[in-house]
């Protein structure tokens, strides 16, 4: 009963706050995270807290980002990414390692451990990929090279992300968390034959014995793939981007070149960016920790700035190399400085465990939050005014 009335006030309210998102261009996305951040300031957010935290309400925002991620991968351009491999591989490094080493230096002035300062760097220095990417799809600029380097970089960030987690399990012995590189080098494996098993047989059989699949026979077929994929990745613990992704990314052998229109696509986005987006969006909204700032005020300044200089500095040097114009560059930097990712577990594990104190956990939160607030409609703005004039 409370799951179906905080569904349908929050998707009435983010119909309402769709208007005056329209009139300013932005993202329709936008609206259920803002639903979420006004729904903050109600005297019942504690129970639309325990909602949210149900196993109903997480399973029905797995699927919605498990399918805005399969959408996005359908479309990527698998040419200009291989075409810009080196620079996302380089934008990834150096974006990891100059957040990192502003963020650890602050850290060792705080008086926090070597080891810490290091892993608690790493993971928010890490990037919210799964926010920015279906905002930019839904600004149509998904196929862009800034987009690619976008989401690509934030693919090669996952592997990081995983990696700190591991280390913090270690760290504090948490058998819970603890996760086999050994293992973890398996399931990028089992990805990789799940993928050519997918384009060699199954896709071929497919369109051997279904030539023009329906609507409905496209739309099984997607959403089983997503699934799919999507599970094998968790199973590995190599979280939702990568498998879903890979998914859509897959897919694209089986699409018509007129498939964006068919009925089966549409039908797939409508139920995505219509019902279960708005509540995975909905989710970080109402999960976004307002007072986290005023807690650590300082530190939460410092490691602010170092995200923000670490992100544009990696982008910077990428950029004018790649001979990427200047306001190209402000849209990746931006992407990429958007917290509220998988780096929040060793966190957790590190703050359960009483190995940060309440300071460095609250100045986390508080980074993730400003950066979950701002950046995404920023970033709509300046894209609406520059869309024209990027790559």
């Amino acid at each position: 009963m409370l799951l179906l009335t905080t569904l349908a006030s929050m998707l009435f309210t983010s119909y309402l706050m769709r208007f005056p998102l329209d009139k300013l261009r932005m993202p329709r996305l936008l609206a259920p995270l803002l639903v979420g951040f006004i729904f903050q300031l109600l005297p019942f957010t504690s129970s639309l807290r325990d909602v949210v935290m149900g196993e109903a309400f997480q399973l029905l925002a797995q699927l919605g980002i498990t399918f805005l991620l399969f959408l996005i991968g359908l479309q990527l351009d698998a040419e200009k990414l291989r075409s810009l491999s080196g620079e996302i591989a380089a934008l990834s490094i150096l974006n990891l390692a100059f957040s990192s080493v502003l963020g650890c230096l602050i850290l060792q002035v705080f008086g926090y451990s070597l080891l810490i300062s290091i892993l608690v760097s790493s993971a928010l220095a890490t990037v919210a990929e799964t926010t920015i990417a279906p905002i930019l799809d839904e600004l149509g600029v998904i196929r862009t090279k800034m987009a690619n380097l976008i989401v690509g970089s934030g693919i090669l960030d996952d592997v990081a992300e995983v990696m700190v987690a591991f280390s913090a399990s270690v760290v504090v012995g948490a058998t819970e968390y603890t996760v086999n590189p050994a293992f973890l080098a398996l399931g990028f494996l089992t990805l990789v034959v799940l993928a050519l098993a997918f384009s060699r047989l199954v896709i071929p059989v497919v369109t051997r014995f279904n030539k023009e699949p329906s609507d409905t026979a496209f739309f099984l077929l997607a959403v089983s793939s997503a699934l799919m994929f999507t599970a094998v990745s968790q199973r590995f613990g190599l979280g939702v981007l990568l498998g879903a992704i890979l998914s859509g990314f897959t897919f694209q052998k089986l699409k018509h070149k007129d498939s964006n229109e068919s009925d089966g696509f549409v039908s797939l986005r409508t139920i995505t960016y219509g019902f279960l987006g708005p509540i995975f969006f909905f989710g970080i909204g109402l999960s976004v920790n307002l007072s986290s700032f005023i807690q650590a005020f300082q530190l939460t300044l410092l490691l602010l700035g170092a995200n923000f200089l670490g992100k544009f500095s990696a982008v910077l040097l990428v950029g004018r190399k790649a001979r990427l114009d200047h306001r190209t560059m402000i849209v990746i930097g931006l992407g990429l400085s958007t917290k509220f990712s998988m780096g929040i577990i060793p966190i957790q594990i590190f703050y359960s465990a009483k190995v940060i104190d309440q300071q460095l956990f609250s100045a986390f939160v508080a980074v993730s939050t400003i950066t979950t607030m701002i950046i995404p409609f920023t970033l709509a703005y300046i894209i609406n005014r520059w869309k024209q004039t990027m790559g």
